[in-house]
């Protein structure tokens, strides 16, 4: 029965049932209901006015704008406005927490969320950390003993892992930052006695909580070590993990990959050398590569970027600059002009450079943000041998973005003979073009899963193990022990269980190459030596699968991520080029779903700050000029993003007066270039892209621990990745603006981004 008719009249039923009977009161403000309706309205009143247990936590809806709310034994977070109307409420509820006054807020809620007020400031993400927690936490309470000097401190665990605790102490107290600590309780537990023993941990106090801390494990044992893993792994289902770190790690995971696969910029990888390896491209990237290809995309970027310039950029303290390039065509060949901003101001020859790109029209700018690239022991436990050493050799990491190089008119002149320092001789090398995203499997026939015993002799020792999966000409076996290999090596297999069923076929001493290693030495990819005429495991292998097509398991030949592209994908974003807001779009409007930091641009991030050290994207940018920005971007003109100049300055007499504007025009940027008129000038560069869900492929590995860990944050991310709608980041181009005003070139049109129809 729909109940929703009734609405005025269950308000006024609620606070009155708690002082006079309901038949009564129906019977007063309904007397005309039929028996059905007045057994209904009854049922729903005393479940209106039921206890409710359920909490409620907005803290990671308002961050920083909720306050702790207190009451009959449960703590809630709310901001101020769900604060004053769940005081209201109670009035109404007799001074219970109920399951109406839970659902009333809850409706308040979804209006707050709505209303178009402010663009919120979350805080800053980075976006490739991982967990920060590596290893499962169960939420799990038990005493904890904090050994010290005098006598043992008692303390209660809120979540407990192989290698970390959150223990909650009765009162604040003043630890050393390391402590003993023992188990008293779970110790009693079968295979447990172990953490009886006193073992130390290092002690991180909580500053918004003193009274919670933080302990991380300093102790080795493996028997201990063990026996947590087991008794966390038992416990799992009836405890359940703590979803809140990896639901913050998915959710930055996803924001970074929207980034990687939408954005104009380029991640290039060089080795110790300086020398181009692997650039890591999305759909953008096509024409960027194609400004810079001979043979094959991206065969000339070593021209644009050579190693010297690379190396001699790792040697400098700033993390970022901007690169200038044109092409000239001469009587008998093409020259490349290339130099970045430092070049150009030591030889003062920024508007000869500019003038003279602008007359071969092939003038393009570039803004470079180079960072080392580090290995961690997790990743490299986790890549395959040959993942690894193509990895291992990578150096550099470095975000090339195309900008769109504004010239203000002005008369001049100039002469190309004073650029000849800057002519790089072009350095035409091939280059690994690896697309983002899935990838295609290697394996070119199919495989069948199928496990058998089998025997591997390398170097005149023997190995056991099993096939995992079987094909014509390879075969993936599994050890029973892990084993060091110098990759290729030759191997002779012995089909041990095959070789009993016929006799027909010699299957031992077969000769194999292994081409790679994985699973921590455990795991060998083999495939066959020599011609396959004359191979007899491919002839055996080829009649058994033609013989038992129905009996055998062929495994799909579908797309996958490759460890060692999920590694490149993480140190890609580890330090994006670029401040990047992801922005999302419901009923009310836009607002922002989080943005990802760039430690690169301090001076910019401290900008976009507020006091709080959050993000504040409103500082910058309105609602209404997204708005108009992206009703462009919806236009039918095939562009994908879009640039706008945004000039912020405050007056040079101390009057505090502040002045934004939005592309200004000639004389407006005269008048805030002058330093007698304006002082702190920063122009930024705002690309906004449009974001399209049904483009996205998020391909996270924690994805799917989410899912199975907590369905409620995996569903909160779904809803949150549907209303994702741009993607907006922002450069520091003063210095771009500061030496244009210089220029002495003849007016012409912007250069303009490279557009993209996908």
């Amino acid at each position: 029965m729909d109940l929703s008719p009734y609405k005025t009249l269950l308000n006024k039923l609620v606070p009155l049932s708690y002082h006079h009977e309901l038949d009564g009161l129906l019977d007063n403000l309904l007397p005309g209901a039929d028996t059905e309706t007045r057994f209904k309205l009854q049922a729903e009143v005393r479940r209106l006015t039921s206890s409710c247990l359920r909490v409620l936590d907005l803290r990671s809806l308002f961050p920083e704008q909720c306050r702790l709310v207190r009451h009959q034994g449960l703590d809630h977070w709310l901001p101020e406005p769900l604060e004053q109307r769940f005081r209201a409420l109670l009035n109404d509820f007799n001074g219970d927490y109920t399951r109406g006054l839970y659902e009333a807020l809850i409706a308040e809620l979804a209006t707050l969320r709505k209303l178009p007020a402010q663009f919120n400031t979350p805080p800053w993400h980075l976006p490739a950390m991982g967990v920060r927690r590596k290893e499962h936490r169960l939420r799990f309470v038990t005493p904890v003993w904090l050994h010290l000097d005098n006598e043992p401190l008692q303390g209660n665990s809120l979540d407990i892992s192989v290698g970390g605790l959150l223990v909650q102490l009765s009162a604040p107290q003043a630890l050393p930052k390391q402590v003993m600590v023992s188990f008293p309780e779970l110790a009693k537990q079968p295979g447990l006695s172990c953490l009886a023993t006193p073992q130390p941990y290092r002690v991180s106090p909580s500053q918004d909580e003193p009274g919670r801390l933080k302990m991380q494990s300093l102790d080795e044992d493996p028997e201990r070590q063990q026996a947590l893993t087991q008794f966390i792994e038992q416990s799992r289902p009836r405890y359940g993990l703590d979803a809140e770190d990896l639901y913050t790690t998915v959710q930055a995971q996803c924001w970074g990959q929207a980034l990687l696969e939408t954005s104009l910029s380029l991640s290039l990888f060089f080795d110790k050398q300086g020398e181009l390896q692997n650039a890591l491209t999305n759909r953008q990237s096509g024409k960027t590569l194609s400004l810079w290809q001979q043979d094959t995309p991206g065969d000339l970027l070593t021209t644009l970027l050579s190693p010297e310039r690379i190396l001699r950029m790792s040697r400098q303290s700033q993390g970022s600059l901007l690169l200038y390039v044109f092409r000239h065509q001469g009587q008998s060949q093409s020259f490349h002009f290339v130099a970045d901003q430092h070049e150009l101001e030591q030889h003062q020859a920024y508007s000869v450079f500019i003038s003279e790109g602008l007359k071969a029209g092939t003038l393009q700018c570039y803004y470079l943000s180079l960072r080392s690239v580090h290995f961690t022991d997790q990743a490299i436990e986790t890549l395959d041998l040959q993942g690894m050493r193509q990895l291992q050799q990578l150096q550099w990491q470095l975000w090339l973005t195309p900008l769109p190089v504004q010239i203000a008119p002005a008369p001049a002149e100039g002469n190309i003979q004073q650029l000849a320092s800057f002519i790089r001789k072009t350095r035409q090398r091939s280059i690994t073009v690896t697309p983002a995203g899935r990838q295609a499997s290697k394996r070119q026939e199919a495989r069948f899963k199928y496990q058998s015993g089998v025997e591997l002799t390398i170097a005149g020792q023997v190995h056991a193990g099993h096939t995992e999966d079987l094909s014509n000409c390879g075969l993936q076996i599994s050890l029973a022990k892990p084993i060091r290999l110098d990759i290729p090596c030759l191997v002779n297999v012995n089909l041990l269980e095959l070789s009993t069923r016929s006799r027909q076929w010699k299957l031992k001493k077969l000769p194999y190459r292994v081409i790679n290693q994985s699973g921590n030495g455990r795991v060998l990819h083999l495939r066959i030596e020599g011609p396959r005429e004359t191979h007899p495991g491919f002839q055996f292998f080829s009649a058994l699968l033609e013989q038992n097509q129905d009996k055998l398991r062929a495994r799909p030949e579908s797309h996958h991520t490759p460890t060692w592209l999920t590694w490149l994908n993480r140190q890609t974003l580890q330090q994006p080029p670029a401040p990047t807001f992801m922005l999302g779009r419901n009923d009310g409007g836009f607002y922002v779903q989080g943005a990802i930091a760039c430690l690169a641009q301090g001076d910019l991030m401290s900008f976009l700050s507020n006091e709080y050290q959050q993000a504040h994207f409103s500082r910058l940018v309105s609602r209404q000029l997204l708005q108009s920005i992206i009703t462009e971007l919806l236009r039918p003109t095939g562009k994908s993003h879009q640039s706008l100049e945004i000039w912020t300055a405050t007056a040079a007499d101390g009057s505090g007066k502040t002045w934004q504007r939005l592309a200004p025009d000639a004389g407006q940027r005269a008048f805030l270039l002058n330093p007698e008129q304006a002082k702190e000038l920063r122009v930024s560069l705002l690309i906004v892209n449009r974001l399209q869900l049904r483009q996205l492929d998020y391909v996270v590995p924690e994805r799917n621990s989410l899912t199975q860990t907590s369905l409620h944050k995996a569903q909160l991310l779904e809803q949150q990745l549907a209303e994702l709608a741009a993607m907006s980041q922002l450069f520091d181009i003063t210095d771009m603006v500061r030496w244009r005003q210089t220029l002495t070139a003849p007016a012409a049109a912007p250069a303009p981004l490279p557009d993209s129809t996908g």
